[in-house]
């Protein structure tokens, strides 16, 4: 019997899966598209290569400890399915093909870490993307889309014989290829919820009507996939516990779905929302959503069903994971941002280093989602481009911001005195990379405290994630050799008496004024988060809604104030786009905030700002004013102009941006020091 785990004992306790025995209650989550470990083409603009840096990702999960390891979306065909025009064919029937191969090695990989390895399959019914290849999606009814150009065929009773047939020859791939089970996707709406949901189904034969023979097509595709593969080969279904839509299926739905699913499978993966509304229906969570999203839907679940349950959303931290499968609500926990955030998670946790962990913030910046959610956005790309995590500056996956491989980047030739100016995340994640490459590091910020413009988030809630990250970053300097000098604001004279040999300028940006008439009456937006909203009365307006403005009138609205945004452009928030932009417009929308677009300030007072809307003066009045209109980098040219030395310039100091372009800039700038 194995020694129970002092930290976390129900997470790291096994378990026993249909005829599979999984080493903890930790499953890495399908995330991104598997056939990218096929394909050389760089076809998404991300750094090559893209197979080698698929795999990577799939082996820092299972290095990492995770007891499975879902590979990633599979179509079982290739025709009406095809959701890419570079999706590469897949021969199900061939077992001495390069894919197989490439197939093969990766389960054995996972399996090495003693991870279970498990594939996907996903139909995607009516939701195939528009690729100009003259192939209708097929989907449960014959309609037309809105997008005035995609025309759905049905499935007639034979083609879904012959598309379960496809699935069943698939599964078999994947168990020649090695892998222990198949996760079908039975949720987010793609196709066996189309069957189920009466809003895509509108059948009149044994497919449709009644829930039982909407359920039919899922029901008869995991009787035949039993039936094909055995009892030792693990069936997992991924379900919505709930759509989350109007009009969409429930959790009533769900419990005599996965109660008519349960004889043929071993697992029930318990998700929410649908594809075509990602943040509205949580199917991806952020900040504006709680923790654990399906957790209590899973239980529900759970009550009436036999084999094990597993669950899914916004699940970073092992201290939930621990609570939710020992208060009995779930079987397992299944991430898939987390393990982008850190795939070191499991490892962390059961080692007693949770305090390490760094939890994912659920900022949409590694999956953006599709565009247009928001009927206000400005699209620019339905799918926007998929991109580094922010707070992993590490780990390599297709769409990280590495242009070369980690272990191909040379190691110090010595180690060096380095000099880091400015406290906040790029400064500190460059003193923890350059520490541990072992270089001897000094890092100066000129205020009491490290943190930077991150403190902020000590004041709201919305931000508890990136607070988390900001103190562990925090602990993270703390705990290395690193000569930390608060209070120190860095001139050129301090320059030469250190005498470094390489210097990482992280000075960080400062407010922007903008020249308006009287906008020297405002509060900044950080100063009203470092005076605890005390100074804005019952209500104020905001100058500015661009991302920073509206998370900040977000917070407003939040401890009660009446809020209103003027924006000089359109619509709010035009220069972000996704899952992300749509929840905090939505927050602001339910929790009736207000806002003028199209304005253009011309005059700030205490208490009122005139502006111009298409031509018209308009005047608002509050209590407060926050100028919310951007920031701007901090001159470091008399710094420069004192090193001799190699320097880079990272963060908010190069040009007024995001989290993660600090980050991944003071990762790379510590790892060119040589």
């Amino acid at each position: 019997m194995s020694e129970q785990n002092p930290y976390f004992p129900h997470l790291f306790s096994p378990i026993k899966v249909g005829s599979k025995t999984i080493k903890n209650r930790i499953e890495a989550a399908p995330a991104l598209f598997a056939f990218e470990h096929y394909i050389e083409a760089d076809a998404f603009g991300y750094y090559p290569p893209m197979p080698k840096r698929a795999y990577y990702m799939l082996e820092a999960k299972a290095r990492g400890g995770a007891g499975s390891v879902v590979l990633g979306e599979l179509s079982p065909n290739h025709t009406y399915c095809k959701r890419f025009p570079f999706e590469p064919d897949i021969d199900f029937t061939s077992r001495e093909d390069e894919i197989f191969n490439i197939t093969k090695q990766t389960a054995e990989m996972i399996k090495s870490y003693g991870a279970l390895p498990i594939g996907e399959l996903l139909s995607t019914g009516e939701i195939k993307t528009y690729i100009g290849d003259g192939i209708n999606p097929k989907g449960p009814s014959e309609k037309d889309l809105d997008d005035g150009i995609t025309h759905v065929d049905a499935f007639t009773e034979k083609e879904i014989r012959e598309h379960i047939q496809e699935h069943i020859t698939a599964c078999q791939w994947f168990k020649d290829a090695g892998w222990e089970g198949i996760m079908i996707h039975c949720g987010h709406g793609w196709l066996p919820a189309q069957f189920l949901s009466p809003m895509y189904n509108k059948r009149t034969d044994s497919y449709g009507g009644s829930f039982e023979n909407r359920a039919r097509f899922t029901v008869e595709l995991l009787q035949a996939i039993r039936k094909a593969m055995g009892p030792d080969f693990l069936i997992e279904i991924r379900v919505s516990s709930d759509e989350h839509l109007p009009g969409g299926l429930n959790l009533d739905d769900a419990v005599k779905y996965c109660q008519l699913c349960e004889p043929y499978i071993d697992l029930i993966h318990v998700s929410c929302g649908h594809y075509l509304s990602s943040s509205r229906s949580w199917e991806f969570t952020t900040t504006y959503a709680p923790h654990g999203a399906n957790i209590d839907n899973a239980a529900v679940i759970k009550q009436n069903v036999s084999v094990p349950v597993a669950v899914v959303g916004g699940i970073n931290s092992p201290e939930m994971a621990e609570q939710a499968i020992a208060s009995g609500k779930v079987d397992m926990v299944s991430m898939g941002r987390q393990f982008f955030a850190d795939p070191e998670f499991p490892n962390k946790a059961m080692e007693g280093r949770a305090d390490e962990i760094r939890r994912c913030l659920r900022c949409g910046r590694c999956y953006p989602g599709p565009s247009g959610e928001h009927e206000t956005e400005k699209w620019t790309v339905k799918f926007p481009p998929l991109d580094s995590c922010t707070i992993n500056p590490y780990d390599v996956w297709p769409a990280s911001h590495h242009k070369i491989l980690p272990e191909l980047m040379p190691q110090p030739n010595a180690s060096r005195k380095v000099l880091i100016v400015g406290g906040g995340c790029g400064g500190m994640q460059a003193a923890i990379t350059a520490s541990d490459r072992g270089h001897q590091v000094i890092l100066c910020e000129k205020s009491h405290t490290l943190g930077g413009l991150l403190n902020f988030t000590d004041h709201t809630d919305h931000k508890i994630d990136i607070r988390n990250f900001k103190d562990l970053l925090i602990r993270e300097v703390s705990k290395r050799p690193i000569e930390i000098r608060l209070d120190c604001e860095v001139r050129a004279e301090l320059i030469q008496t250190i005498q470094p040999e390489a210097v990482i300028l992280a000075t960080g940006s400062d407010d922007l004024l903008l020249p308006i008439e009287g906008i020297d009456q405002a509060f900044t937006a950080m100063d009203v988060y470092k005076n605890d909203f005390e100074h804005l009365g019952k209500s104020t307006i905001v100058l500015g809604g661009g991302l920073v403005g509206c998370e900040a009138a977000a917070d407003y609205i939040a401890h009660g104030i009446h809020t209103t945004i003027i924006e000089m452009q359109e619509c709010l928030m035009p220069e972000t786009t996704g899952l992300y932009r749509t929840a905090v417009h939505d927050f602001i929308d339910k929790n009736v905030g207000k806002y003028e677009v199209n304005a253009t300030v011309t005059k700030v007072g205490k208490d009122f700002v005139t502006a111009v809307q298409n031509g018209q003066e308009i005047t608002l009045h509050a209590d407060s004013v926050v100028n919310a209109m951007g920031r701007k980098a901090n001159d470091t040219s008399d710094l420069k102009k004192a090193i001799s030395v190699p320097f880079w310039e990272i963060g908010d100091c190069v040009k007024a941006r995001q989290i993660g372009d600090a980050i991944r800039e003071g990762w790379t700038a510590a790892m060119e020091i040589l």
